[in-house]
């Protein structure tokens, strides 16, 4: 299972009690990989994207800043949190999106309950090897 899961440093960057790059494996390396996805500015009609050497990557969760929080936003969020995560994390099937916004450190956020299945294989009938994991994320808005 590790090496399918595979092994690398966790994002946000953080030194460890070494004073080295923190990193991990298993499930602590894709909490902070989808964590990294969907904080992550993708290229869209209105941005070249956050990162210059892959301006694709990540989610188009930013379109939905300073927007009215209403049924629609939240099923956009949805979508962009699955296709997001369908395109750059194929170890994760995702079972489940809710969404609210609530205050953080004083600040507005969009907060993103996931429940998602860790599987073996990208295939439609791929064995789970940890399924139903939970996960918060905070995006500013």
């Amino acid at each position: 299972m590790q090496e399918f899961l595979g092994f690398g440093l966790l994002r946000p960057l953080q030194r460890d009690q070494k004073a080295d790059f923190a990193a991990a494996g298993g499930e602590q390396l894709i909490r902070s990989a989808v964590g990294q996805i969907l904080g992550t500015i993708g290229s869209s009609d209105s941005t070249p994207g956050e990162l210059p050497w892959r301006t694709d990557f990540g989610s188009l969760l930013h379109r939905l800043r300073h927007q009215k929080n209403d049924n629609l936003l939240q099923e956009l969020a949805r979508v962009y949190v699955v296709d997001a995560l369908k395109r750059w994390e194929p170890r994760v099937v995702v079972t489940e999106v809710q969404l609210s916004r609530e205050q953080h450190d004083g600040k507005n956020v969009l907060a993103i309950h996931l429940r998602y299945n860790v599987i073996s294989t990208n295939t439609p009938e791929s064995d789970v090897i940890l399924g139903a994991i939970e996960q918060r994320v905070l995006i500013n808005t």
